[in-house]
């Protein structure tokens, strides 16, 4: 057998080990859909229900005299909630921060 059929080999045997061991590259993550993000009491929300990614809550908040506030949730998968708790000044905006 020469060299280069022999690396081949070697080359496929690896690639088929690595599969059966479940370490085979995984798909690509799609970005969360179907998102919305709410406000309840003190707190900000957000969920979405497609997709294979991760999402978090996002919140600009405006202080009397102050840069803005921004405030971010924990990252949770599709399904999940991520929330965040408010701080005593008006929202400006608020939106759901996605990645995968």
């Amino acid at each position: 057998m020469s060299l280069r059929r022999h690396l081949a080999a070697v080359a496929g045997s690896a690639v088929l080990c690595l599969a059966a061991a479940g370490l085979a590259p995984s798909p690509a993550l799609a970005a969360p859909t179907g998102c919305t993000a709410w406000i309840s009491g003190d707190y900000a929300y957000s969920t979405c229900t497609s997709g294979t990614g991760e999402h978090s809550v996002g919140v600009e908040q405006s202080h009397p005299l102050a840069n803005p506030i921004l405030l971010t949730g924990g990252w949770t998968t599709v399904g999940g909630v991520s929330s965040v708790r408010l701080m005593p000044w008006p929202v400006k905006r608020i939106w759901v921060n996605r990645r995968g």
